[in-house]
């Protein structure tokens, strides 16, 4: 959705790599915003995006206008989009997989890209390409993050600087719960949640669950788990996640 950051361009890398030629979009997709506010501050930064995509070897870049929207096939997530973000974000998942549907028709890729801050969201596009047949691969791409460890968010401009340093809080949560993952409970991830609090989050979701299903689970012991965050300070919702290697 623009606004770019090394993030976005670890995945021009990744596709670089394919041999292919790389394509990016950029547009900021009104479907999937269930807070009005959410899309019209949504920071955009097209000409610094153009330079950016140039400099490290892009070869085309879509930019829609809202026509892209017009007769547009809407699509309905399935039920697990509604777990963790989707819980309270209703539609958002929907909005997500509709514009997709629409950018691979235009674009027809052999390869997507997509990074694994938005866990979740991975899961659901290489859920939806393999249940349509869609003759399309999916890399995922690790988090790159800021030197202090917070994953690196077109949302993080919005932040003061001083919150900016605080966000860093949910990557070293994370990285706590890793460390004592052999005894991860609900009882730690809400102590983890009012320690958030305490802290100025206002936290949405702190869950350690299935990779696959995000269903709620704590057995560590027989295999990964996925612990994926999203908790808003100074306004600004953020996202991480951290996947744990079964004991």
């Amino acid at each position: 959705m623009g606004n770019l950051h090394a993030g976005h361009i670890s995945l021009i890398d990744i596709g670089k790599k394919t041999g292919n030629s790389v394509i990016s979009t950029i547009y900021v997709n009104k479907l999937q915003f269930n807070n009005s506010d959410d899309f019209k501050n949504y920071p955009k930064t097209l000409d610094n995006d153009i330079k950016l995509l140039k400099e490290h070897g892009c070869d085309y870049l879509l930019i829609p206008d809202n026509s892209i929207l017009e007769n547009i096939e809407n699509i309905k997530a399935p039920a697990k989009s509604q777990k963790l973000c989707g819980a309270n974000r209703p539609g958002h998942f929907d909005g997500v997989l509709t514009i997709l549907k629409r950018m691979f028709d235009i674009v027809e890729p052999e390869i997507v890209v997509f990074g694994m801050k938005d866990f979740q969201q991975f899961v659901l596009v290489k859920d939806f390409i393999k249940n349509n047949d869609l003759n399309i691969k999916i890399i995922g791409g690790q988090i790159i993050r800021e030197a202090n460890g917070l994953a690196l968010s077109s949302r993080n401009n919005l932040l003061s600087k001083e919150n900016r340093e605080k966000a860093s809080i949910l990557y070293k949560v994370l990285k706590d719960i890793e460390t004592n993952k052999a005894s991860i409970s609900s009882d730690l991830l809400k102590s983890k949640i009012n320690y958030l609090n305490t802290h100025g989050f206002k936290v949405d979701y702190l869950s350690s669950c299935e990779e696959e299903s995000f269903e709620e689970c704590f057995n560590i012991f027989n295999k990964n788990l996925l612990v994926a965050v999203a908790a808003t300070i100074d306004n600004v919702r953020l996202i991480d996640n951290i996947v744990l290697t079964k004991l």
